[in-house]
């Protein structure tokens, strides 16, 4: 069976609207209009973000907590946007029996199976052989996340929007299927490449 390394944001939904309602609430409501300018820069790590517009200098890992949290009562409250589904969604839902499907992502693990449950496809990811931030602290550019994923599932593909992804799936001697953000998604689009 063929194995499908997805990253998250990009590729399934813009990860940024729920990005942007924890930072705010960790803010008050404050520095929305620095948290765009600074996302719309070209800057995707929320950590950056946050103490870029905040002027605050945190260690990560109180970052992360305090995201967390912030990220938890907001899930409690039923106050995160409803993540945008992207046409892949629809595809791995109609081959849900044909592939196994893993994802690897910078973000964090709680984040990434709500916005799974969300989007309605949790069901039909391989959870335990996932990866994100807090398995692997490595990032995707590296290639270690893939060859972790590799070591269990050799015939194994990466399918993303470009960039670290992109540079980590060559590393790791991996296929990779570049899709545009919010593309319709066809199974002859990759079956061309990896015989799906």
């Amino acid at each position: 069976m063929k194995s499908i390394i997805f990253d998250i944001d990009g590729t399934l939904t813009n990860m940024w609207p729920i990005e942007k309602s924890v930072l705010l609430r960790m803010t008050n409501r404050r520095y929305e209009k620095r948290f765009e300018g600074l996302k719309m820069s070209g800057i995707s790590d929320t950590y950056m973000i946050f103490t870029k517009a905040t002027g605050q200098k945190l260690t990560k890992a109180v970052y992360w907590r305090w995201y967390n949290r912030a990220f938890e009562k907001s899930v409690l409250e039923k106050k995160l946007p409803q993540p945008q589904r992207y046409p892949i969604v629809d595809w791995i839902k109609a081959n849900k029996n044909n592939c196994r499907f893993i994802y690897a992502t910078g973000g964090q693990e709680k984040e990434t199976q709500y916005v799974l449950d969300r989007l309605g496809i949790r069901k039909y990811f391989d959870i335990e052989n996932s990866i994100t931030k807090n398995q692997c602290r490595f990032s995707k550019r590296t290639g270690i996340p893939f060859r972790k994923i590799k070591k269990k599932f050799g015939d194994c593909i990466v399918i993303a929007d470009g960039g670290n992804d992109y540079k980590g799936a060559r590393k790791a001697n991996l296929g990779f299927l570049k899709i545009k953000p919010g593309a319709t998604f066809k199974r002859k689009t990759i079956g061309r490449s990896f015989d799906l």
